[in-house]
């Protein structure tokens, strides 16, 4: 992205060491390549466009992946070409000079943002994606968190597009490692095309590998290889083989002009076409690669006057070029501020988001003269030298400590929770959580003098340990977590709704002689599904298969809970297939029963709860009405009730007769549109234990749990043990219990998807 063409052909090899190369060709090419800064001032727009208007991604930033790896694979040759070697911190260097200034700009903007406009409940993930941008990991920040079901629906941060650039980062590393070893190949006779086709060869190879498991990571789990730099990193060799392949590789006259205009209105159509945010990279980015590389291949030479390229050649897109990775950075927290102020949901009009890109140009264009420009002219003034490195280094610093300081402020008041809320407890007593909506409206006078809790800061990190045995979406074997020594065996079945019980299900375990086997997780999750059903993939079966061995495979469980049914999990869409495999468990002599899914207040009121005062959410302002609140039936309600199996309900935990409220008793219920905070569900863990030992077996207590239960919030920490593990994590196709057990076993046929 922060790279130019060259301006003639004579200064190729001195554009190459400041990264401003041109077409590249074994003879230097005669003419001006100012398509490819077009190309670059489009697909900065195009990624702009589709981020404001709407909120989608348009495969723009894989041109700049490809346009990279061509200028950078120059680079490298003209270093070999004058030089006979490469200096590694002379290019690291110049590439640092090159990106980072603009970038630690943005980064100390987006700080300032954070702690003014931003609202509390998002800071702490501000400060942890500005501390990842600023050392160059975003994007595996983001693919971690892509897959982390508690995190992904989180609102975006002004950073969140600093991925690419965080995988360009990587990628200068790659490049400058496969040159090197390229050079040492060919020691013997360092000769630049020598040297080319070695390090075409290592290209080829790093791009074959990348594609190829591209393609295998996007079919196991898309989210995470979206923002992998292994999956990417093809995108950069086309580029690369691009580069080195020259004019041997070029179109010319009517061919080009045609190829031009299918380029960019490939590039174009792209986002409205493919649903890019949830299939790329896979074959879906070839699309947007492919644009990029007939372009690249579509020179000037006998130009007709028709061709794309003269458009994109023209003086103000060969200037914007220059700027372009300008503009990307600075969009982004400019559309993010405006939801900060206007709702996380908020569209901008045409003339606001016309207004946001004229925005980001002109900050490209100021940070250019002011930033950019500045520190690389003045490198080459001695005195400048050790005053610009001391402030590029100077600002790193000061970037990752004050973004350390927000995670860590934001860390310690996460770790305050349990105190506020037990301080809340002692204050308000009757009228505290749920106990309030008991109470009624006795409780009233109280409340408006005690604070809300959680607080805002620490919201969205209310989780308590529930989620220390969880299997994630990509995971391929259960992580399955047995908690008492009890000599009742129990299992919680269900999804991320379900694992919040698992603190409260730990205490219960010591209290009535359990031992509670966890099976939570995000998708493959065992009642409407089966290990043999056709339309899972091997991933999914493996999982469903494992839950099933420790379900049939050895003594029957004393009970089974089931919890998390509103929504797709519920398996309504096959109801009679859930009741065939719940009858198949209580046959074994299993006690089923269900805990019902709280309501789900949906995103409007998520964000209202983030930006709102304490007096607003008292008031009213973020309630939501209960019918609303259960539009979306739950599943396993539904069909508990055509099996014959318990019930027990929760909606009074949550709602009144007409109203679900946003504060309850001066605790914030939800930490999101659907889940709830751990602080709100220890407000009613004994009414619902209570509830629950209706139909669930209890025995004496024993000594205490296979892990001590701790507080309701322990702060996460490397030296809280672990719960007891079934021994199916991480073992691949070994399982704990007969193989082909339960109802998938049985000898009939698998009912219709």
């Amino acid at each position: 992205m922060p790279y130019s063409v060259s301006a003639s052909a004579d200064s190729m090899s001195r554009a190459a060491s400041r990264h401003r190369e041109p077409a590249g060709s074994p003879a230097p090419a005669k003419r001006k390549r100012q398509e490819i800064e077009g190309l670059r001032t489009l697909a900065a727009l195009l990624v702009a466009v589709y981020h404001i208007w709407f909120n989608k991604v348009s495969g723009g930033v894989d041109v700049f992946f490809v346009v990279t790896g061509f200028l950078i694979t120059l680079t490298l040759v003209g270093h070999v070409r004058r030089e006979g070697r490469i200096r590694p911190f002379l290019y690291l260097g110049r590439i640092a000079r090159r990106v980072w200034p603009m970038a630690a700009v943005v980064l100390l903007l987006v700080l300032g943002m954070t702690v003014t406009i931003t609202p509390e409940a998002l800071r702490a993930r501000n400060f942890e994606e500005v501390l990842a941008s600023a050392l160059y990991l975003e994007n595996w920040f983001l693919a971690n968190n892509a897959v982390d079901y508690l995190n992904k629906e989180d609102p975006h941060t002004p950073v969140q597009h600093f991925w690419a650039m965080s995988l360009q980062g990587q990628f200068y590393v790659l490049w400058l490692v496969v040159a090197l070893i390229a050079l040492l190949l060919v020691v013997a006779r360092r000769t630049e095309g020598a040297f080319r086709i070695a390090f075409g060869i290592l290209i080829a190879l790093v791009g074959a590998a990348s594609f190829w498991w591209n393609l295998v990571q996007t079919a196991d789990d898309q989210p995470f290889a979206y923002f992998s730099s292994l999956t990417r990193f093809w995108e950069f060799s086309v580029g690369g083989l691009l580069a080195l392949a020259g004019s041997r590789l070029t179109l010319r006259g009517p061919a080009a002009g045609l190829m031009s205009w299918v380029s960019v209105l490939g590039l174009v159509a792209c986002g409205m076409v493919l649903p890019v945010q949830g299939v790329f990279p896979g074959t879906a980015a070839l699309w947007p690669v492919g644009c990029a590389v007939l372009l690249l291949l579509s020179t000037r030479e006998n130009e007709v006057p028709w061709a794309a390229t003269r458009l994109l050649s023209n003086r103000v897109m060969a200037w914007l070029g220059g700027v372009a990775f300008g503009i990307y950075l600075w969009h982004f927290p400019i559309l993010v501020g405006y939801r900060y102020l206007y709702g996380e949901e908020a569209v901008p009009s045409v003339p606001v988001g016309i207004g946001m890109i004229a925005a980001a140009i002109g900050l490209a264009v100021a940070g250019h003269y002011l930033f950019e420009r500045p520190v690389a002219k003045g490198w080459d003034v001695t005195w400048a030298k050790p005053v610009i490195a001391v402030l590029l280094i100077g600002s790193l610093a000061t970037i990752a400590v004050l973004a350390q300081r927000g995670v860590a402020a934001a860390a310690a008041a996460a770790e305050h929770l349990e105190e506020e809320a037990a301080a809340a407890e002692a204050t308000l007593g009757d009228c505290y959580g749920y106990a309030a909506l008991v109470t009624g409206d006795a409780c009233d006078a109280v409340l408006g003098s005690t604070a809300i809790v959680p607080d805002r800061n620490a919201l969205k990190a209310d989780v308590g340990n529930a989620y220390e045995c969880y299997t994630g979406a990509g995971a391929k074997d259960v992580d399955a977590c047995t908690l008492g020594e009890g000599p009742l065996r129990i299992a919680l079945i269900g999804n991320s709704h379900a694992a919040l019980f698992n603190p409260v299900l730990e205490d219960a375990a010591a209290r009535y002689g359990w031992q509670l086997t966890t099976l939570s997780g995000n998708g493959c999750v065992w009642s409407p599904l089966r290990a043999d059903d056709p339309e899972l993939s091997v991933r999914c079966q493996q999982r469903i298969q494992q839950q099933e061995d420790l379900l049939f495979g050895g003594e029957p469980y004393d009970a089974v809970i089931f919890a998390g049914g509103r929504g797709r999990l519920g398996g309504l869409d096959n109801p009679e297939r859930t009741v065939r495999n719940w009858t198949a468990l209580r046959d074994r002599g299993t006690k089923l029963v269900v805990i019902e899914d709280n309501p789900r207040i949906g995103d409007e009121a998520e964000q209202c709860i983030i930006e709102s005062t304490e007096q607003e959410l008292r008031d009213g302002l973020c309630d939501v009405p209960r019918e609303a609140a259960t539009g979306d039936p739950d599943g396993f309600v539904v069909i508990a009730g055509m099996a014959g199996v318990p019930v027990v309900r929760t909606l009074d935990f949550y709602c009144d007769e007409t109203t679900c409220p946003a504060a309850v008793g001066s605790v914030i219920p939800y930490r999101d549109a659907h889940h709830l905070s751990m602080t709100y569900i220890r407000t009613f863990e004994d009414t619902l234990l209570q509830r629950l030992t209706k139909h669930v077996p209890v025995s004496r207590p024993v000594v205490g749990p296979t892990r001590k239960a701790g507080p309701p919030h322990p702060s996460p920490g490397p030296e809280q043990p672990r719960p007891e593990r079934t021994g199916i994590e991480q073992s691949g196709p070994e399982r704990t219990g007969p193989a082909q057990t339960g109802p998938s076993a049985q000898a009939q046929p698998a009912p219709a998807p």
